[in-house]
């Protein structure tokens, strides 16, 4: 049944998300990839249901608006309701999918209850970091209709201070390493269309 319900949940955000590149399907993949690495550095004792429903349904709620953490998790709250999940695992799912937004965590006093709210707030802040994260914000930006004033302020005022927000020794020196291929991306990038910071 837990197999089922994380396959069912997979071929849903693949459908409902697409192959966006900033926040469809294959960013769900690799934030999982980052999970995974960071429950294993870490020696972590989580649980996988509740890590893969978190990790899964995260974003889905960006289909329907701002602030998407709420949105995704009134979508799992009922989903998971309707296959008759524990409880205990939908208010863990909740709360890790509510913490992972750091700006809504913040607004609304969120504070992790599980192990597997601090893996998916790292695992999806580090996919924001590195040459992927560096794309991700411009494919964002294009889409959202940015400026480049405004993509680059995005850049100084998050991007380049997710690293203070870890929480693992591994994905703080992750983030770390990841940063500097950032910062390279974005001034190699001015550098080539001759903007100045």
């Amino acid at each position: 049944m837990k197999k089922d319900l994380v396959e069912n949940v997979k071929a849903l955000v693949k459908k409902v998300l697409g192959n966006n590149f900033a926040h469809g399907y294959p960013h769900l993949e690799r934030v999982y990839r980052f999970a995974c690495d960071i429950v294993k550095h870490e020696k972590l004792d989580i649980d996988p249901l509740v890590l893969n429903l978190s990790i899964y349904l995260h974003d889905i709620g960006r289909v329907l608006g701002e602030p998407h953490a709420y949105y995704s998790a009134i979508f799992a709250r009922s989903y998971l309701s309707e296959y008759n999940v524990d409880t205990k695992v939908i208010e863990k799912v909740t709360n890790a999918i509510l913490y992972h937004s750091f700006s809504y965590a913040r607004k609304h006093g969120i504070k992790p209850i599980c192990e597997e709210a601090k893996v998916l707030s790292d695992a999806d802040k580090l996919d924001a970091l590195g040459v992927v994260g560096f794309l991700r914000v411009f494919y964002y930006s294009w889409e959202n209709g940015r400026t480049l004033k405004e993509t680059i302020n995005h850049f100084n005022e998050k991007i380049f201070k997710l690293h203070e927000l870890m929480h693992y020794q591994y994905s703080r020196q992750r983030s770390l390493q990841l940063l500097e291929w950032t910062r390279k991306s974005l001034n190699q990038f001015l550098q080539e269309i001759g903007h100045r910071l």
